[in-house]
C-alpha cells in the first residue's frame, strides 16, 4: 500500500465490500482494491444514505459476481420496500383507535425493523 501511495495513488476513506481493505484511486480517477485486484465503483445514493460501494468482479469471478450483484440488488429493493411499508403503517397507526389493530400494526413494525437491522448488520 505504501508503494501505491508513493506512485501517486490516493487512499480513500472507504473499504472494499469484498475484503474490507482500503480502496485506492489512481491518477486517472479509477477506484480499485489492490488486495482483490478489482475495480470498485462508488455510486452516489440518496441524500439520507452514505455512498454505496460496488465492486467489479475480476474475470475469474464473473459468474459469482452476477449472483453477488443480483443479491445486492434484491437486498436493496427489499430495504426500500420495507421502509415504504414502515411509513405507510406508521401513518395508519397515528389515526388508529382499535387496540387489536394497534397491536397488529406494532407487531408488523417490529418485524420490519428486525429485518432491516439484520440486513444492515450483514453489510
Amino acid at each position: 500500500m505504501a508503494d501505491l501511495l508513493r506512485s501517486g495513488n490516493t487512499m480513500l476513506n472507504m473499504a472494499c465490500p469484498v475484503c474490507s481493505n482500503p480502496i485506492f484511486r489512481n491518477r486517472d480517477g479509477k477506484t480499485f482494491c489492490p488486495t482483490c485486484n478489482r475495480d470498485v465503483k462508488v455510486v452516489k445514493s440518496r441524500p439520507h444514505q452514505d455512498n454505496v460501494i460496488k465492486s467489479e468482479p475480476n474475470i475469474k469471478e464473473q459468474e459469482k459476481g452476477y449472483h453477488y450483484d443480483k443479491q445486492n440488488e434484491l437486498i436493496n429493493s427489499l430495504e426500500e420496500v420495507l421502509l415504504e411499508k414502515i411509513e405507510i403503517i406508521t401513518n395508519k397507526l397515528k389515526n388508529e383507535n382499535h387496540l387489536q389493530l394497534i397491536e397488529t400494526y406494532t407487531n408488523i413494525l417490529i418485524n420490519c425493523f428486525e429485518i432491516l437491522n439484520t440486513i444492515q448488520s450483514k453489510r
